[in-house]
């Protein structure tokens, strides 16, 4: 008797090949494995079958196909998380790869505002909007690879680009989305909706609804699939200025920051806060560092927003910074260049993101313990390992505390040590308020666990009521 080693297809193949073509569908093992692992340490979460729709409608049919046979959802993007991927169903959920869906969809100049399929790469969207001469807030990083719709589920607030210490979050500059709910239903928020269907106005929260956009800002896919988004254009400031100040602590370089940080309007664009690691050191630099961006539309309003934080500087004691290493680190928060391409993190080895968000008057805090925490374990089990770190403003009332950890060897040591470092470090950053920026998989489950009771039930009325049958990417949140 003849032995085949023909692999049965997953019950819903057929199905999701007459909705997306024979060509955008897989269960093939190497391609659920290539699905279901995303940048971090943490174990991968392999599906059952991978579609790739072009279209809201081909996705509207794939959610209906759910629905009918209760099979939940995964949906993915540029995959480029370091939190893990969603749990779904092993070995049965459909995997929805929102990445063909990357088409222009309209820059509006009259309005100001630009659309565009969610499946288009940030930097596709940012090289559409800069050809024509005008520019949008959307993530730094990476660039290259993550998606529209998978920065705006995938990250709090919609994710903040490079000009996010004076932009902020990018969920302000979003004023409409397109979705696929849970339940199958297609809903249009901000532009096009509500009051916006007889006229062009472009506004969310609009008049006459609340913010229903704001739901899907760092949703993680819960209630549904985003897929189109209308971003507000700016034109390009043409005047921009980096400079950097040196200082010999901490605390000394934040009380300087924090009295920049109330001026009103922020004289800047950008500003960090580098700390000694060994990877500056190495490069010659062992003080801490703060970069900043300051732009006007005449070189004159940028130079004078330069002067205003040179002299609360210098009140503070802070010391030009220039030459060698310092150049070269004012030239990437003016461009973003180091972050936005990425390359440079994977020349020292493999790396790991440890990245929190706090609020103002809990940075300086979170900055201590947090650095305690990961290097004391990293000491503990000896894992030799270069370091980087980085503290970078969201407006002015919120920060981001990152730690890149680049470790030596590929031993399964350091890859378990590395693995439960990271579980628990979002453990212990979400016990003390501290959340991870991405919204999706380890991070999602851990957050929802210091919830308050009433936030998390009314969560659970929202899931219950745009994914009734609780197929889109069950388990995020724990709902």
């Amino acid at each position: 008797m003849a032995v085949s080693f023909h692999k049965a297809h997953h019950p819903l193949y057929y199905d999701l090949a007459g909705i997306v073509g024979p060509d955008y569908v897989s269960d093939e093992d190497f391609v659920l494995e290539t699905y279901s692992k995303d940048t971090s340490y943490l174990p991968p979460n392999k599906q059952g079958v991978v579609a790739r729709p072009e279209s809201t409608d081909q996705v509207q049919d794939i959610v209906k196909l759910a629905n009918t046979t209760k099979i939940p959802i995964v949906i993915s993007g540029g995959r480029a998380s370091f939190y893990g991927t969603p749990k779904g169903l092993h070995g049965r959920a459909i995997v929805v790869d929102m990445t063909r869906m990357r088409k222009m969809l309209d820059i509006d100049e009259e309005n100001l505002v630009a659309t565009a399929e969610a499946g288009m790469t940030i930097a596709e969207l940012t090289t559409h909007l800069w050809d024509a001469g005008w520019d949008c807030h959307t993530a730094l990083q990476p660039w290259y690879s993550d998606t529209i719709g998978g920065q705006i589920a995938g990250f709090a607030g919609g994710g903040a680009g490079l000009e996010l210490a004076y932009a902020g979050f990018n969920a302000i500059h979003i004023p409409g989305v397109k979705v696929v709910l849970g339940n199958g239903e297609v809903v249009q928020t901000g532009a096009g909706a509500g009051c916006n269907i007889m006229n062009k106005m472009v506004y969310d929260p609009y008049p006459g609804t609340p913010n229903l956009g704001g739901m899907f800002m760092g949703s993680a896919g819960t209630f549904g699939i985003v897929t189109e988004a209308t971003y507000r254009m700016y034109r390009l400031s043409p005047h921009k200025v980096s400079y950097g100040y040196f200082y010999d602590s901490f605390d000394d370089a934040w009380e300087a920051i924090k009295e920049i940080s109330v001026v009103e309007p922020l004289p800047y664009m950008t500003v960090a806060l580098i700390p000694p690691t060994q990877l500056t050191e190495m490069q010659g630099m062992n003080r801490y560092l703060v970069p900043m961006v300051s732009k006007g539309w005449t070189e004159e309003e940028a130079k004078l927003k330069e002067r205003i934080c040179r002299e609360i500087h210098e009140k503070h004691g802070g010391e030009v910074a220039k030459g060698g290493i310092v150049d070269e680190w004012l030239h990437h928060v003016l461009t973003g260049q180091r972050y936005r391409e990425m390359g440079e993190f994977g020349t020292p080895g493999t790396w790991s993101f440890f990245e929190y968000y706090a609020s103002r008057s809990q940075t300086a805090d979170c900055h201590y313990k947090m650095k305690k925490f990961i290097y004391d374990r990293l000491k503990k089990h000896d894992i030799k390992h270069v370091s980087n770190e980085g503290c970078v403003a969201t407006g002015s009332a919120a920060w981001i505390l990152t730690f890149i950890i680049w470790v030596e060897g590929e031993d399964e040591k350091s890859r378990q040590v590395m693995q439960d470092l990271f579980s628990d470090a979002t453990e212990y950053a979400c016990s003390n308020g501290w959340y991870p920026d991405c919204h999706q998989g380890w991070g999602t489950r851990c957050m929802a666990k210091y919830w308050p009771t009433h936030h998390y039930e009314f969560m659970k009325t929202l899931k219950k009521a745009m994914d009734p049958n609780s197929i889109m990417n069950p388990g995020v949140w724990n709902l």
